[in-house]
């Protein structure tokens, strides 16, 4: 087998096509055979959107072999570990050992008992296993303590207690490669359940845990069945130690097992250290609790030292294990920049980078989780160099995976001229592949290599690529010529206004997809031009324009959300309601209160009341009952930041929610320094809890004001100094289940209006029972009302809540996977390809990926819908209203441009319509990538690109 698949990639790459004398061809065959590789991606339709950099470097020549789009910023997915391994060899050492401390804060009498707390104190150890821990109890019983009367303290303070990175995707936390971070953390803070069939079918399955421990609790589900499959699904809530195991397995099957990341690893640690000083016979008082403190002084009673950084670095880098970059990141923060957080360790490997030579980065992990993160395989070559000219070279060359041998690419490569040649380091996300590293070639020369591919469609094209390019590097310079033909540079009719534009420094390491295609002329002469347009970017806000294309022409422009009232009794002649008050809600994303929280017209709350009223009621012996069933319960989208979730672009999905999901804290400063910040809360309502703990401060002073809201809970905390001179101003926060705010703000309206409620009244969620009477049926503003808001604010929230919309109304479920399913079966229908990635309905989330020719594509064909006008309009307008009001003013583009805008950290997009000077009509899509300067280069880019289109004359 591996013969034959040697054979195999040497026959593809000697069967590569030979041009006629004459044509114009690359004289080197490296080259050549590189260009043919990225030529067979773009005839394959699902690799054609595949964006690669690479760069080829002979380090004994010292000169590159080959480039693409090397100095591009690329997102790198775990090639970034090479970053952080190589600065913690040269920061830290080879031989740096981690430690784990015990200390005792009391006496020991002859008995063996403490009088005092036991305090274990970690530095950051990512390999602390509980054989590390059963040895430090173990040592702790050979001196002679039996019993401690105190605590199991816990201390963590070596490291920030920011748990996770920054820009990861919350839907991942429940995995290990996910875990959350502390300075003390045993088995990388996971733990592995096993699923193991029932005794008998219709029984429940056995669950077992490793490690054993009483911190997580088990909510099984599941049921065995009949056969041999499985169909397992674990979860985790946010900010819950429960692990909910549901589905079914077969009662033939093999047991299922899966390693799950916890909350809050430090009491883990003493979770697991308590069962393990049992176990020992070393007993706790009854009172005994394990808690966290800050130890200030003292001598450890014991010291653990893991292995040294020699060895940790090959469990990093062959296992491309995230937890372990990222304890080594927080590591060199605390060490080299005075604080245990990630964006300190950045800070120093950041510095480490520049004195490679590096330049075009942007680090904000250690282990390339976060998407980002952007590098050039430029500065990965100029990494890889400086490596080789430092002492630690062979333990980093060692660490790397080998290519059909060890690590993450044991299973490639196998029987090539690669095999157990190639070392590299893997990288692999959604949409991201990467492969970074040294091969020794036929010659005997060593060459260093990067290869960072984005907008993967299907991850199997982006490893065979990765596959055959290194078989090529492993035999050059033995070679055949594939003869491959030079790309055509085609002359577009725009050429020579947009090259220039797109030349200009400010978009050096970005990725600029853009198309400019007529309305008015024949197919052949209609794209005036095109840059990367098949290339898969991540497209932000400009996603949006499928779901409100699809909605007006799906659900019609006058389309109009409902949203019931329900009673489940009748109300007596008294006035008493002896039963609930149910809502049920349709998704109505305009759902308020009559405040300055209002966008739209539509329902109100107070409407709610006032139905209410009008059926005579006076008292409710009963609860408030709210129904959003007709969702699902997914309250975020996939790919949503973990940090982004107390945001207002960030709200929780329901189809019950009012004020977009969210709640509106106005705040200024108090009129004498030193006094309480002033705020106010909107609607008032106890659903949430504020903590005002802000302080006005004299002007001059640094503005440290913030709001935050804790994590799974409705605490909003205000923090800081506000000087006395700062402005008035607001900010809008998330709540977590929004139906239950809705329903909390329904019962507070209902006792201002003089509606009395019984004490133990609650607000519960709940479905229609079948006795209940409809009184009211409360309608929203027309469709093409609510997309001329969705696209001129380019609301996220409003964006969700149609695509779930679209779920319910047509696939008979109100999920956003049924709504897309909705967008992609319409967008087929319009003639657009449907080979790119559509995760959310708003862009928020980076696993969208899509190219601007099927952008365009969208606005081309949505030219011939009958609801185009109500699209258009929708649009915002340069220079006059929405997300472009401030922008292009002055401009042709003025009053003309109509167009989506969209942005992300990184990311920058603008797609729609303009006219030029002498009335044609175009359409356009301008999608960037890998920024790592100012959004608002971009966008003065964008701006000039369609301002040069309006002023536009043959």
């Amino acid at each position: 087998m591996r013969c034959l698949l040697a054979f195999v990639l040497i026959m593809q790459i000697a069967s590569l096509p030979v041009y006629a004398e004459g044509e114009a061809t690359r004289t080197e065959p490296l080259e050549a055979s590189i260009d043919q590789l990225l030529t067979n991606l773009e005839k394959e339709e699902n690799s054609r959107g595949i964006n690669a950099g690479i760069a080829v470097y002979n380090l004994t020549k010292d000169e590159y072999l080959y480039t693409h789009n090397h100095k591009r910023a690329f997102v790198p997915a775990s090639n970034l570990k090479l970053f952080t391994a190589a600065a913690a060899l040269e920061k830290l050492g080879p031989d740096f050992q981690y430690k784990t401390e015990v200390y005792t804060d009391g006496k020991v009498n002859k008995s063996g008992i403490l009088d005092g707390n036991l305090i274990v104190k970690g530095y950051g150890d990512p390999s602390l296993s509980v054989e590390d821990l059963t040895a430090m109890v173990q040592k702790i019983k050979e001196q002679g303590i039996t019993h401690i009367n105190g605590n199991l303290l816990l201390d963590e303070s070596y490291f920030d207690d920011v748990r996770l990175g920054y820009g990861w995707m919350w839907d991942d936390e429940l995995y290990s490669y996910s875990a959350q971070l502390s300075a003390l953390a045993v088995n990388e803070n996971a733990v592995t359940v096993e699923v193991a069939p029932g005794s008998a079918v219709g029984r429940a399955p056995a669950v077992t845990v490793v490690p054993a421990n009483s911190y997580v609790q088990i909510q099984n589900e599941a049921i065995t069945v009949d056969g041999n499959a499985s169909d397992i699904v674990f979860d985790r809530p946010r900010g819950q130690n429960t692990i909910i195991i549901s589905g079914t397995i077969g009662k033939q099957a093999v047991s299922v097992k899966e390693d799950l990341g916890l909350e809050d690893p430090a009491l883990f640690v003493g979770d697991v250290f308590k069962h393990l000083l049992e176990e020992n016979s070393i007993t706790l008082g009854k009172n005994s609790r394990i808690g966290k403190m800050a130890l200030q002084t003292g001598s450890p009673l014991l010291t653990h030292y893991s292995k040294p950084l020699r060895e940790l670095i090959v469990h990093l880098n062959k296992e491309s294990d995230n937890f372990y970059a990222e304890m080594l990141l927080k590591t060199m923060g605390a060490l080299w920049a005075d604080a245990g957080s990630s964006q300190a360790g950045a800070r120093v490997v950041s510095e480490f980078l520049l004195e490679t030579g590096a330049s075009g980065f942007k680090q904000v992990d250690g282990s390339g989780l976060s998407r980002f993160d952007l590098i050039t395989p430029d500065d990965m070559i100029k990494l890889l160099r400086y490596v080789e000219q430092q002492e630690y070279r062979e333990i980093f060359i060692a660490s790397l995976p080998i290519a059909g041998v060890a690590g993450t690419l044991q299973s490639r490569m196998k029987g090539t001229p690669a095999e157990n040649n190639l070392m590299a380091k893997t990288g692999s996300m959604s949409g991201v592949s990467s492969l970074s590293g040294t091969v020794t070639a036929g010659n005997g020369d060593q060459l260093l290599f990067s290869i960072l591919l984005n907008g993967v469609y299907k991850s199997r094209y982006a490893n065979e690529f990765e596959d055959n390019l290194g078989v090529l590097l492993a035999q050059y310079p033995n070679l055949p010529d594939p003869g491959g033909q030079e790309a055509e540079d085609r002359d577009y009719k725009l050429s020579r206004l947009i090259d220039p534009i797109l030349q200009d420094a400010r978009l050096d390491g970005v990725t600029t997809g853009i198309v400019v295609k007529s309305l008015e002329r024949g197919a052949n002469e209609a794209v005036l031009y095109q840059m990367d347009a098949d290339k898969l970017l991540t497209p932000a806000s400009n996603l949006k324009l499928l779901a409100s294309a699809t909605a007006l022409q799906r659900l019609g422009e006058e389309y109009r959300y409902k949203t019931e009232v329900f009673l489940s009794a009748p109300v007596n002649n008294g006035g008493i309601l002896k039963g609930d008050v149910i809502v049920k809600g349709f998704g109505d994303p305009t759902l308020h209160t009559e405040d300055s929280l209002q966008v739209q017209d539509g329902v109100s709350v107070e409407q709610i009341v006032k139905l209410l009223q009008a059926e005579g009621i006076k008292q409710i012996h009963g609860d408030i009952v709210v129904d959003d069933s007709y969702f699902d319960s997914n309250r975020l989208g996939l790919g949503w930041a973990w940090d982004d979730e107390s945001y207002y672009y960030n709200a929780q999905i329901s189809a019950l929610a009012i004020n977009r999901g969210t709640v509106r804290l106005d705040y200024k400063p108090a009129s004498v320094p030193g006094r309480p910040v002033t705020v106010e809360l909107l609607p008032k309502t106890d659903y949430v809890q504020v903590i005002n703990e802000a302080v006005t401060v004299d002007k001059g002073v640094e503005n440290t004001f913030a709001i935050e809201r804790e994590r799974a809970k409705n605490i909003i905390h205000v923090k800081g100094k506000l000087p006395i001179d700062a402005s008035p101003d607001y900010e809008r926060i998330t709540v977590e289940e929004p139906a239950l705010y809705a329903g909390t703000v329904l019962k507070e309206k209902l006792t201002e209006a003089g509606i009395r409620l019984q004490k133990n009244s609650e607000v519960r969620a709940g479905t229609v029972p079948e006795n209940s009477v409809k009184i009211g049926e409360l309608e929203s503003e027309p469709l093409a009302k609510i997309v001329q808001y969705l696209l001129k604010i380019s609301d996220n929230f409003y964006a969700e809540m149609l695509t779930k919309t679209l779920g319910a109304e047509l696939n008979a479920e109100g999920s956003t996977e049924a709504g897309i399913e909705v967008i992609l079966d319409d967008m087929a229908q319009l003639g657009v390809n449907t080979t790119f990635d559509m995760v959310d309905g708003s862009g928020l989330t980076r696993y969208n990926q899509i190219s601007p020719n099927q952008i365009v594509a969208l606005l081309e064909a949505f030219t011939k819908a009958a609801e185009f006008e109500g699209f258009y309009d929708a649009l915002p307008i340069a220079g006059v209203d929405g997300s472009l009001k401030n922008r292009m003013k002055d401009t042709p583009a003025a009053g003309n441009a109509r167009a989506k805008t969209g942005s992300l950290t990184g990311v920058n997009s603008l797609s729609g319509y303009v006219t030029t000077k002498d009335g044609e009509k175009l359409c356009f899509s301008i999608v960037m990538n890998g920024n790592i300067g100012s959004a608002d280069n971009l966008t003065a880019i964008q701006d000039q690109i369609v301002a040069a289109l309006a002023a536009y004359e043959e």
